[in-house]
């Protein structure tokens, strides 16, 4: 009973380190550019955004993005500028929301999936 609390709790630990370290890769590319960068900016370092939408006073921007891992993509999962739909798994991609204002000026970030 105690081995495997024990074992759950350094599991916990493991992922929870290396999900740190990919929120902190973003933030030393995201932080400085909030309130200075241009969406197209953003574009170039990221991707272009999956998709765009209005919400509240900001303009809010999901991007796929694999900045932060080292590992190769599979060519069946790359991303294809052909199809309607984005169909690229999350376990392969960090998945971002990025918020503009009306001047496509970053706001704000938050991550919502982070990728293995």
């Amino acid at each position: 009973m105690k081995l495997s609390l024990i074992g759950s709790l350094i599991a916990v630990v493991c992922i929870a380190g290396c999900t740190t370290s990919k929120v902190k890769k973003y933030e030393s590319l995201l932080n400085p550019k909030i309130g200075q960068s241009k969406k197209a900016e953003i574009n170039t370092l990221l991707g272009n955004p999956v998709f765009c939408k209005a919400e509240g006073q900001y303009e809010k921007c999901e991007y796929r993005s694999a900045y932060s891992q080292n590992d190769p993509i599979p060519d069946m999962f790359k991303k294809s500028d052909g199809l309607a739909l984005d169909l690229s798994p999350y376990e392969y991609f960090d998945v971002l929301h990025l918020y503009f204002d009306s001047f496509h000026i970053l706001k704000e970030w938050e991550p919502v999936v982070l990728g293995r």
